[in-house]
This record gives C-alpha cells, structure tokens and sequence, in this order.
C-alpha cells in the first residue's frame, strides 16, 4: 500500500507481549509499490491540478453479480468497460475484483479457460482506464456462490486439509496467469465474511501463512493482504486476527453492520456513529499502513441524500485520521427481487455508488469531490503530526466471557475518542502491548483493570513526565493507584441516577464548572485522600476529580465510568454538562503535556486535521453536526490568507482568528499561508 514519506503514520515496534502468548516471527514483508498509479505518481506539472493522489488511492469494490435474478455463473458476465470508464471519470485508481472459485474450478483440478479470460478481460478494462486491481481470492458475498465448489462435499474451505491444498493450486494458477500484469496491484487472500468461519485465532494463522506462502511462490513482489477489521472479526467471533494481519503489507479496517449496531447505534449521519469509522481506523493503525474499505451504508434503507452525507463523513474522517487509502462499498446497487419484508444477511452487500442501471448517485458525486480534495494534498509536502495522546483499549477487552470487558470497553474506548476528537486533540488508539514511549498523554476510560506489566509501564511512563487520564470502572483497583494517582481507595459507592460536580480548585484542569446532571452511574469510586489534589467533588464532598504530580508527570482520576455511562445510555442525549467536563479535563491535560489542539475552535463538533507543510499548511475540517454553523478558528500565529485548496483567489486574514462556515454535515480544506 503507498505510504506517506517518512512512515510518520506508523506505530513503533510493539512491546513483547506476555509470556501466555508465543510470538510468531513474521515473514519478510513483499517490496512495497509506490503507489497504484505509476502513471501518476510524479508531481503533476506546476500550475496543473493533478487528477489522482497517488499516496491517498480512492476505489471501489467491483462485485460479479448485480441482481439477485443471476446465477452464481454469470459472474462478470458484462462488459466492465463502461462501469470503469465512469469510475476513472470518478478519479478513482483502484477496483477491488473477486475470483470465484466455482466457476474457475468446476471440476476437481480442470480450470475453466474461458472464466479466466473474463477475469483477463475485467483486468484489461481496468488497465484501459488507468485503474489498478486488487485481486481477492476467498470472498463470500452470499450472492454469487463463489465458494460453493459442488465437488467439494460441503467441507470447511477454511480447515480441511484437501480443500487448502486445492485453493493453494487455484491461487498459483491465477497469480501465475497475471503475475506480469502491471495493473494487478495487490493479492487480496480473503474477505471478513469469508474469515468469518473461523473458530479459532491459530486457524485463521495458519490459513493465512499457507495462503500467503503460496501467493510468495510465484509472486514475491505485490503486496499481499487479508480484508479483515481487527476489531469487527472479534467482535463477531471471539478470533483474535492481529497476529495474522501482521503478516501482510498493509491492514484494512472497517465497520460492519453489526459491529456499528454493537458500538454506535442510532443515526448515521450524526452523533458517535459519524466517529465511529475513524476509531476503527485508528484501531487497526499498529505498524502498518490501513486501508479504509467497505465505505458506504449497509441498506437500502437510507435515502440518496442520507448516503451521500454518510460517504462523506468517511472519506473526510478517513483522510483526516491517516487512512493509506479508501475503498467504497459497491459500484451498484444489487438489484433486489420484489418482496415485503426485506432483509439480507449483514455481510451481504447491497448499496452502491451507482443505481442498478448504472446511473450514478450523489453519494458518487460526493466521493468525485472528495477526490478533486484529495488530489490537491500532495502528503509528500504536507503531513499531519505525530499524534501524542492515546485513548488505550485495556487487554481485558480480548477476555471470554464472562468477562463484561468486551461489551463495555470498545464502546468506552469509542466514547472517550468521541470527545477527545471534540477537543480537538489530535488522538490515536493504543492497546496495552503497544510502546508507550511515543505518547505524551495516554487515556484510560473506565477500565475494569489493566495487567500488572502495563501498570508498571504506566508507573514509569508518568516518572518520566508523561500524563496518564484514568477513570474508575467498577470493583477492585489496583494497588498502584495509591503511588500513581495520590488516592486511597475506600470501596465502590454503587450505582447513581444523578451526577454532581463541585468544582474545588479553579483553572487546575481547565475552566470546569459545577453542574448536576441526570445520567446513570453504574460505579463511583469512594477516595481517601493520599496526597492528590482534590479538583472537584461530587454534592457530598467525596473526591470525584483529583490530580497527582509523580515524577515529572501527572495522573488524573475520574471517581466515576463516565465513558462508559455515556456509552451504556443515550449517547445523542448525554447531559451536555457532562461531556462538557470530559472535553475540558482532557483539554487541560493535552494541552499541559504540550500536545492541545493545534487549532482552537469553538465548536466541538467540528473535526480539524492540521495538514503541516514548510511554507504553508492545509486545514481540513468536518462537521459532525446536523446544522449549519460558522466555526471562529483561533491560531498562535498570524494567518495572512486562506484559500480553497482546489483553487481560486486566496482571500486576506491577516490576523489569528477567522471563521469558516460549514453546511451541516459540511466539510472545507484551506490552504493557510502565514504572515
């Protein structure tokens, strides 16, 4: 996958991992392309505004069939030109294409010439269009019945011995047909609906390496990847893929139906489920490059206008979090039978860019604008920094149940990204064998608890002038937090129906004010002084906020889960008061540790992304919200002008603060040059 100079986006090595887990040694990962589009991969001619970024492709998955009324064997039955044509009018450089196994193999060890010259035929368009495919293998879209061979007797593709060693001949006979062609740009071994069968974390590594092996055998250069969301496999099977993801050149990360039912129900086009991509992005991001895929709705529920705002969001947010690249869903709409009520299997998809003749969509305009964005950030000039505060996803959460840690996690972890994000902190994701060395702050939300390694790391993190953010999440506490955070604790209250806060010491963590406020408090923490400053108190005087110099850092404590209370309630409806003391704490402590917002804003629900350059910067902004607003931007130096990034004249400012309107759901990139 093209990586941004430098691989500023890529996490350091991770920390050995505890002794129940044996590391694998990873194989030597394939030469890396430069990107999708060699043709354009030079910096376009002064004064001439490039078509395509070639650091930041923009693509589509292109699916076999698209009506419910084919047959598994008119898979890519039509002509592609056509669609390919509008997808390169689109600016878009990649397709993702899918190989069936039942119509190259319909006999054991007999390949069918004539399917192979239709793939040869879909990956001729492409090249005609200056297109670059990702070729995937393994892929069940519950349509097309790819991957039901009738001689293979109803065995599991996944574990049985004699089906792996048929699909490793079906690779090699494909990678070798087209391994010399130079619009194949990467191996895609399989899908998450495909991956989804496995039971087991080993299984799915051993699949992979053999899969991957047999793709190096004949193909030692593309790269080579597994389409699979570390976060949404888990979620829906319990199998832990990192270790196989790991072995690949680029991740993919993406939110399933379910997944977003689980983490951010409710409306998509506002509240946490507009972050909701972006976490999982961020989630994936360990120390590979991620490519954002599946991009679009689930259904045919939405609206044109409901699906053009969604896209929208993912591309901004995707662009804005350092995804390697974005994938859209489907080119068309599936063509469904007539028939009341509706309803597919989750990992079907169903919603395109395009109706089912072809016609395209606003959400297709969307993502042609977005391109037009994309291509003028030429991310070999201008980079975002390196993010310095971490929301940490406990390693309880890859606990079996009955551990609780797996449900309220995720959703924790997702609503503290939420309002760090609406601080307008730059903000990554971490889990606790990552490397803390890299961060400045690192926030804890309402964790059940963490390893005894991982305290002892945070413990010497904070001596070394790092900042560390904890909220309470229920029962027992660690031993350390004494030491840490200057508390003792006394027990856990139990639940509570009402929050209030009464704020002791003013400007400690920012501009808090006291409120009370109706929320469910499923824990709150009873403290004992232990040499922390009390910053806050709930209406009976028991510490709710405190802060503990250790070292040459700080610790702040939270008494009580409160991202998890949001998360576990209504998020569109939490007490504003709350959220507010959230966003401020967070605030403080970010910009204290020397890694704030790098531009302030007066309105949270706008996401910024500071695009860094040497003479000049590029601002990206995007709002989450439903109304339109004027955001008042404020920088610590003079801003002599601004101009759209796509062109035209720049208008003056000089002067620290402007504002910039933005429609609801509306998203702006300037070019900032400074006096």
């Amino acid at each position: 996958m093209p990586t941004r100079k430098g691989s500023k986006d890529r996490r350091v090595q991770r920390a050995s991992k505890p002794a129940t887990s044996t590391p694998k040694p990873k194989p030597a990962p394939a030469k890396r392309s430069e990107g999708p589009v060699a043709a354009e991969a030079a910096p376009a001619q002064p004064g001439k505004a490039p078509r395509r970024n070639p650091m930041f492709p923009i693509g589509v998955n292109y699916y076999p069939l698209d009506a419910e009324t084919q047959g598994w064997d008119d898979w890519y039955s039509g002509d592609a030109n056509a669609d390919f044509e509008r997808l390169a009018e689109a600016r878009m450089s990649l397709v993702r294409v899918f190989v069936s196994w039942k119509v190259l193999e319909p006999q054991v060890g007999q390949y069918d010439e004539d399917a192979i010259e239709r793939l040869q035929d879909v990956i001729d368009a492409a090249r005609t269009h200056k297109l670059q495919v990702i070729v995937c293998f393994f892929c069940d879209d519950r349509l097309a019945e790819m991957l039901d061979v009738p001689w293979g007797k109803k065995r599991d593709p996944r574990t049985d011995s004699y089906l792996i060693q048929r699909e490793v001949a079906l690779i090699q006979k494909v990678v070798n047909r087209f391994r010399a062609e130079t619009a194949i740009f990467a191996w895609d071994l399989a899908n998450e609906a495909f991956c989804s069968g496995f039971s087991a974390a080993e299984e799915l590594e051993s699949w992979i390496e053999t899969m991957r092996e047999a793709v190096r055998e004949v193909d030692p250069e593309r790269p080579v990847i597994v389409s699979i969301d570390p976060e949404t496999l888990f979620r829906h099977t319990g199998v832990d893929p990192r270790d196989a993801i790991d072995t690949c050149e680029f991740a993919v990360s993406h939110a399933t139906a379910a997944y977003r039912v689980f983490a951010a129900e409710g409306p998509i086009t506002s509240g946490p489920s507009t972050y909701l991509d972006s976490f999982l992005l961020r989630s994936a991001a360990r120390d590979l490059p991620v490519l954002l895929d599946d991009v679009g709705v689930f259904s045919l529920d939405f609206s044109p206008a409901e699906e053009a705002v969604f896209v929208r969001n993912v591309l901004y947010s995707g662009l804005m979090n350092r995804a390697a690249g974005i994938v859209a869903r489907r080119f068309r709409d599936l063509d469904t039978e007539r028939r009341e009520p509706y309803f597919r299997d989750p990992f079907e998809v169903l919603v395109g860019l395009a109706d089912t003749e072809g016609e395209p969509k606003p959400a297709l305009s969307e993502l042609e604008s977005f391109a037009r964005v994309a291509a003028r950030i030429d991310l070999r000039r201008y980079g975002l920094a390196q993010e310095r505060t971490a929301v940490l996803i406990p390693a309880e959460r890859y606990e079996p149940l009955p551990s609780l840690a797996g449900l309220y996690d995720p959703r924790a972890c997702l609503q503290a990204f939420v309002q760090a994000k609406q601080a307008h902190i730059p903000v990554a994701v971490a889990r606790e064998i990552d490397e803390f060395d890299r961060y400045s702050v690192l926030i804890v939300p309402s964790a059940l608890s963490l390893a005894d390694e991982t305290w002892e790391r945070a413990k010497a993190f904070v001596q070394a002038g790092g900042s560390l953010l904890c909220s309470y999440g229920g029962g027992d506490t660690h031993p350390a937090i004494r030491e840490v955070f200057g508390i003792e604790f006394l027990g856990d209250g139990g639940g509570r129906e009402e929050l209030s806060c009464r704020v002791a010491q003013v400007d400690v963590l920012g501009s808090l004010a006291s409120f009370d406020a109706r929320i469910d408090i499923p824990n709150f923490a009873l403290l004992g002084h232990g040499g922390a400053t009390v910053v806050a108190t709930d209406a009976k005087g028991s510490p709710l906020l405190t802060m503990n110099q250790f070292g040459q850092g700080r610790a702040v404590y939270i008494a009580a889960p409160l991202e998890r209370a949001i998360s576990q309630g209504d998020p569109w409806a939490a007490p504003p008061a709350v959220t507010e003391m959230i966003r401020t704490v967070y605030a403080a402590v970010a910009s204290a540790s020397g890694c704030g917002a790098p531009v302030e804003c007066d309105h949270p629900e706008v996401e910024l992304a500071l695009f860094a350059g040497e003479q000049d910067d590029i601002l990206v902004l995007l709002n989450h919200g439903i109304e339109k607003i004027t955001a008042t931007l404020a920088f610590d130096r003079t801003v002599a002008s601004i101009s759209d990034v796509r062109g035209g004249k720049p208008t003056a400012v000089a002067g620290v603060t402007f504002g910039v309107p933005l429609d609801a759901n509306g998203a702006a990139a300037l070019r900032l040059s400074y006096g």
